[in-house]
């Protein structure tokens, strides 16, 4: 297995990204370096909309709000530098924040919400019906997608399985209801009519985002 570890703002990120990925590689490290203080999250970002390759994300973790940040733009994982030698118990209080939060969860690095405009485009998993202009028209187009083919997309993932469920949510199907860490008594009701738990729920949100990212029509 071969890993390339890059630092961010030295040359065009999102192409030596792709290069990394096309000659083979299997893991990308990113030293997300920006100037000034703090990681450069929207690097992170772009590279994960970028590429399908296993991401670690470094710099200026020192908290797992710090991870989750980063955790939250696309990467897999994360790597710890000067903080491991200021604090070593870092490491293992990471590990278990990171055990705990995928288990009361099931999805420990779920994107933003594309509407906020910090979600990379697996978020599009937790985007409505596109009925007007709005960001998850942009996402899909970067896809390759219309507004209803991405519609029909997620609709033809559901069927057969409990996300073809919602009557009473927003637009008729969990399908396009957002992140089990946004209250929405409406989803969440229907996930209590169906049985069905929050980590389930995302497990499902997470595989339907790898189908609309394996049916791309941009690569």
């Amino acid at each position: 297995m071969l890993s390339v570890k890059i630092r961010a703002n030295v040359v065009d990120d999102i192409q030596l990204a792709k290069a990394i990925e096309s000659a083979g590689a299997d893991i990308i490290h990113v030293d997300a370096m920006k100037e000034g203080a703090g990681a450069d999250l929207d690097t992170i970002r772009r590279i994960r909309d970028a590429t399908r390759i296993f991401l670690i994300g470094n710099n200026s973790i020192q908290s797992f709000d710090d991870a989750k940040e980063m955790f939250s733009r696309g990467a897999d994982m994360v790597s710890v530098g000067r903080q491991a030698m200021d604090s070593p118990e870092i490491i293992d209080s990471l590990v278990d924040a990171v055990s705990e939060f995928q288990e009361s969860t099931g999805w420990y690095n779920a994107p933003k919400h594309i509407c906020r405009g910090q979600g990379d485009l697996r978020g599009l998993t937790f985007c409505c019906l596109p009925v007007k202009p709005c960001a998850v028209h942009n996402k899909a187009k970067q896809l390759g997608f219309s507004p209803r083919e991405f519609a029909n997309l997620k609709m033809e993932f559901v069927k057969g399985t409990p996300l073809e469920y919602g009557d009473s949510t927003c637009f008729g199907s969990l399908a396009w209801c957002c992140k089990i860490t946004k209250p929405c008594f409406m989803r969440d009701g229907v996930l209590d009519l169906i049985d069905l738990s929050p980590q389930e729920y995302m497990k499902l949100k997470k595989q339907m985002a790898d189908y609309i990212l394996d049916h791309a029509k941009e690569k």
